[in-house]
């Protein structure tokens, strides 16, 4: 597992986002919650992830980000992966030396014990987007994978010290193409129980992804471009999520429904963005003329609703406003088929006749490249409110959230069920966050 060490309460951490007061970032990489040996915290180096192997054997590794900021390369000297699911769906085996994981994404890889007996290291490298992008700390972290004791004490000359880690040869943090290829090259694998591709789709989305800005204090304009009188946020088609002020969980009210309710606070997640521009022109990163245009945006409890079973396809086209980043986007009782990505601005003249319709890798958190695109096709099938977000927890903190509502269908099994008789109940006075941390 790939995390993050914060030195810092996580609930101030996003209570500072929101309000754009402080900009704050993880102290460490760990795996397995382990710093390993790059960190000293008491003028003792750290303890690291160790794995003990036996030559010939063959291991699954089960590889989570639970990170909250990066997408994290992993490798481990003198070894490769075979890549066999993904987001707990079978992929067609697929070997590497790298793998390229997105919070909330799961990888699962078969691991051969086939090097020359030692101690290898295992290296997890979080990447970011490059400059103009702003620059964070390259906070590596690694384990040891090491070969069982008898194999060890046998090793001959010419092969690596049992005491001497090899250390792997890792993609520069700045390199976005390796992410690129690796999502890029999962593909399905066809088994008895593999679900087919929808061929007929009942409803198209367009959706950008970036950051915007709102006037504070509800104010109707006011200076942007990073200035004191403005919040940034994120945004899907220029809509930045906001919690609706209700007691009642609106799942709740949706299930005894109380639709007039819940429809009077939600905004609908518009087909496509309001205006179309050159969404990835990397002179939209930096604050200037051409991007101010596109900074204004609003904010709302934006949502989009789905009759049961409806089959709905998805552009997620990243933007530059502000930031080039990339963005795992993650739909909540759901899992997508990823038909195809780009670099760049999507074209359904150029692209659809690209898509997978015949193995597409099938995922509940699909990686949007930096300054390109991705495409999706999803059944519409469990009945609830689902919450589709970016996985980066800075944008699901400024508003990168939309909420999915699919429609009861006429049977039991296609209908939300009863909430439980000891379903817990609380209002917006039980709040979380410690009152220090808002402005009276």
């Amino acid at each position: 597992m790939a995390g993050e060490w914060w030195d810092m309460d996580l609930l101030k951490a996003d209570w500072g986002i929101q309000q754009h007061v402080i900009d704050p970032y993880f102290n460490a990489s760990t795996i397995n919650g382990k710093l390993g040996d790059l960190y000293s915290c008491s003028g003792a180096v750290e303890d690291g992830y160790l794995l003990d192997v036996e030559p010939g054997r063959i291991y699954l590794l089960r590889i989570i980000n639970a990170a909250l900021f990066a997408e994290y390369y992993l490798k481990i000297a003198g070894h490769k992966f075979t890549v066999v699911a993904a987001d707990a769906n079978y992929v067609s085996p697929y070997t590497t030396d790298v793998i390229a994981i997105a919070p909330g994404e799961t990888v699962d890889a078969l691991l051969v014990a086939d090097a020359d007996p030692g101690r290898y290291y295992m290296v997890a490298l979080p990447n970011q987007s490059p400059l103009p992008d702003p620059q964070n700390p390259t906070l590596i972290t690694r384990g040891i994978v090491q070969y069982g004791n008898k194999q060890r004490a046998a090793e001959g000359e010419g092969r690596p010290s049992s005491d001497i880690p090899v250390s792997p040869e890792m993609p520069d943090q700045h390199d976005m193409i390796t992410s690129f290829y690796f999502h890029g090259n999962l593909t399905g694998l066809h088994h008895p129980q593999h679900l087919e591709v929808p061929k007929h789709v009942d409803e198209r989305l367009f959706i950008t992804l970036g950051l915007g800005s709102v006037c504070r204090g509800g104010q109707s304009s006011c200076k942007r471009s990073e200035n004191n009188e403005s919040v940034d946020v994120a945004t899907m088609n220029n809509f930045s999520y906001q919690q609706p002020a209700v007691a009642t969980p609106l799942l709740e009210l949706h299930y005894y429904n109380t639709d007039n309710c819940v429809l009077s606070m939600l905004q609908e997640l518009p087909d496509k963005p309001p205006r179309v521009f050159n969404y990835t022109d990397p002179a939209l990163i930096l604050p200037g003329p051409k991007e101010a245009k596109l900074e204004p945006t609003s904010k709302a409890t934006i949502a989009r609703r789905f009759r049961q079973g409806a089959v709905v396809e998805v552009v997620f086209q990243g933007t530059a406003i502000l930031s080039s980043e990339s963005n795992p986007m993650h739909l909540h009782g759901h899992d997508m088929f990823v038909l195809a990505q780009g670099e760049g601005n999507y074209d359904a003249t150029r692209d659809v006749p690209r898509y997978n319709l015949v193995n597409p890798a099938v995922k509940n958190t699909v990686f949007v490249p930096r300054l390109g695109w991705v495409a999706v096709r999803f059944i519409a099938d469990n009945p609830g409110i689902w919450y589709m977000h970016c996985h980066f927890e800075f944008h699901v903190s400024m508003g990168m959230v939309a909420l999915f509502i699919v429609e009861d269908g006429s049977t039991v099994d296609t209908s939300l069920p009863a909430p439980p008789a000891d379903f817990p109940t609380c209002g917006h006075d039980h709040n979380v966050m410690s009152n220090e941390f808002y402005p009276i």
